[in-house]
């Protein structure tokens, strides 16, 4: 990790953190209230002498609790910083996450900027936003209210008199305050989690900032020592416990936006802010003068820069056929689907280190798709160009243009992100752009028709085979490299896919370690490079003390737990960073050979924990009719 990115971690954690207080808050901390009144005064709006906004007094406080489980903080360089925790300098990580909503300084201006892009809010909304009492649509203070469910709000009808009454006090879902396990995943009816009892929803709180601090322990020490690999740690344990918390409150708004999005949110926008004047050399004094102004002179300059990639050919690299892949179908199939998902992790990775960006500028990252949000300079469209070069090679090499991965950006001004009234403008019109932007992209794969384009035949492709070997078995157009054990002749990239499709069913190998070299030899190791990062599975007791040193070097880029939960309520928190990726593989169970007849005759034969067959999955609804057969 370079100097950079590191400053740029720094950034992103002073503005992912510029609303924990509301968390703090909401759960009544034991603070002194001395303390509490001194810090109102320093870092909370006054009007009608009523202080407002009071949780920013409480992100201070709150981040005294939580240094002991941060990176270092002090005797260190802690640029952009003046230093962590002090309140005295102006400079502070404290104050810049704290006085969001009394901004002084120029980083405490760039925060304060971010988090109102991030709520879309016009200047005026603001300023009645910034004078509020906290109080919510639904009739709630910001104790009792809970965050509203987006899919009770969506509509299928259009026509006016069908159209559904989604104002809030309507609505008859809400999520539960509850940490992030399946079960916690569905809304539940209001009554049953939204009252008017303080105390009540206070304790509900409590609860979760009790288990945040408790969990923060659980990140390795030696991962503190890099702050993109425990910002990416503590980004997945602060989804766990601020998932459905209402990132708004005051002002009468609708509470539909959970405090871990507006987080992450705020802290990708700060940090392209920032960097877009940083690398432009740009005087802090002269952008904190027009960032204060009330007229905003700069929310139309496009100081962002929106960069989306996609997965392009996912059903031709997920069902390329050879001749045996029918043989390792389950393997085959469910190691290609983790391949998408490895690619996409691996290319959005590469941009945010050549960028030298932190992870939380990555937004969004789905189904091959995912977003990045950086400074709009020609520095960093020169760098994006050369990452595309990069991935494409990737692909002409190991797919032959089979499949490809595409970037796209798109150039976006503060005021692109807000919504004005009776208007198709905001995010929702910038992504339809972006959208385009992306098709442009597909059209254009490889930069065939650019001036140093590819060729578009691979002339050495016979020339790669060999001629014991021939073509790959599993996927029928690459050259075989080497045989199986069963004398199966594979490709290196099959034989990966084969080898992911084996971890993931053996519950040991619940980790995914991404590296910027080998991590020694193994037979977890994938054998080829993703946009040159080297990836191996491991056990918690690999992960957990074997790559210290590589934790702390910053070898180890990424350390992923893709394990599942065990249970509807398992947190399933091991200290490492999650992904939403599907790793679960169904595996014969005892019970099953009670009822083995209900598959096929010639597939009745298997040992507990072997892998089901399509065949087996297809037969799991069946049930016994009345005559005792299954259908």
């Amino acid at each position: 990790m370079t100097q950079r990115q590191e400053a740029a971690s720094r950034m992103a954690f002073a503005a992912y953190m510029h609303d924990l207080g509301k968390l703090a808050e909401r759960a009544r901390i034991d603070i002194k209230q001395s303390d509490i009144d001194t810090h109102k005064q320093q870092y909370c709006p006054n009007f009608n002498n009523r202080w407002t906004h009071v949780h920013a007094a409480y992100t201070a406080l709150a981040l005294d609790k939580l240094e002991p489980h941060l990176p270092t903080l002090k005797g260190v360089d802690f640029a952009p910083f003046a230093n962590a925790l002090s309140r005295e300098a102006d400079d502070s990580l404290v104050n810049a996450a704290a006085r969001h909503h009394k901004p002084e300084t120029f980083l405490q201006w760039i925060i304060a900027t971010a988090d109102r892009v991030a709520s879309g809010f016009e200047r005026e909304a603001f300023d009645k936003y910034n004078q509020a009492e906290d109080k919510t649509e639904t009739g709630h203070n910001h104790y009792q209210a809970r965050q509203l469910s987006l899919l009770e709000q969506i509509q299928l009808e259009q026509e006016k008199h069908k159209k559904k009454d989604i104002s809030p006090a309507n609505l008859k879902y809400r999520m539960p305050l509850r940490p992030l396990t399946p079960a916690n995943l569905f809304p539940q009816l209001r009554e049953s989690c939204e009252g008017k009892d303080d105390k009540k929803a206070q304790a509900e709180y409590h609860q979760l900032w009790e288990g945040l601090l408790k969990d923060a322990k659980q990140i390795p020490p030696a991962h503190r020592k890099q702050w993109t690999l425990w910002l990416d740690h503590f980004d997945s344990l602060w989804q766990i416990y601020t998932h459905t918390i209402p990132a708004a409150t005051a002002g009468n708004t609708k509470p539909d936006v959970s405090l871990y999005d507006h987080s992450r949110t705020t802290a990708a926008l700060a940090v392209g802010l920032w960097r877009y004047h940083e690398e432009l050399g740009h005087s802090p004094q002269e952008i904190k003068a027009k960032l204060s102004h009330k007229d905003r002179p700069d929310w139309d300059e496009q100081k962002l820069l929106l960069i989306q990639g996609d997965f392009f050919g996912i059903q031709s690299f997920i069902f390329a056929n050879g001749g045996e892949s029918g043989k390792q179908a389950a393997k085959l199939l469910r190691g290609r689907s983790f391949y998408v998902s490895l690619l996409a992790e691996c290319a959005a990775l590469k941009i945010l280190d050549v960028l030298e960006l932190p992870p939380t500028s990555l937004v969004l990252n789905a189904a091959g798709k995912f977003l990045i949000v950086a400074a709009n300079t020609p520095n960093t469209i020169t760098k994006l160009k050369s990452v595309q070069a990069d991935i494409n090679q990737w692909f002409l090499k190991y797919t032959y243009g089979q499949s490809s991965l595409g970037l796209a950006w798109l150039p976006a001004s503060c005021n692109s992100f807000v919504q004005k009234e009776g208007t198709d403008t905001g995010f929702k019109q910038l992504i339809k752009k972006l959208f385009e932007q992306l098709e442009r992209s597909k059209l254009s794969s490889f930069d065939l028709c650019s001036n140093q384009r590819q060729h578009a035949v691979f002339s050495e492709y016979l020339n790669a085979f060999n001629n014991e070997l021939g073509v790959c078995k599993l996927n029928g157009y690459s050259p075989a490299t080497h045989q199986t054990k069963d004398e199966m002749a594979i490709c290196d990239l099959s034989a990966d896919q084969i080898k992911i499709g084996e971890c993931l069913a053996i519950r040991h190998f619940q980790r995914l370690i991404i590296s910027k070299s080998p991590l020694g030899n193994s037979d977890k190791s994938l054998k080829l490079q993703i946009f040159g990062y080297s990836l191996r599975f491991a056990g918690d007791d690999d992960s957990s003390g074997q790559f210290s040193k590589q934790a702390q070097d910053g070898s180890i880029r990424r350390l992923i737990d893709i394990s599942f939960a065990q249970t509807l309520d398992d947190i399933n928190w091991h200290g490492y960073a999650k992904r939403a990726i599907n790793s679960h593989v169904p595996v014969f169970a005892t019970q099953d050979k009670t009822v083995s007849d209900r598959y096929p005759q010639d597939e009745q034969q298997f040992t507990v924990g072997e892998i089901k067959t399509f065949n087996h999955l297809a037969c799991e609804n069946k049930t016994l009719d009345i005559q005792q057969k299954w259908r």
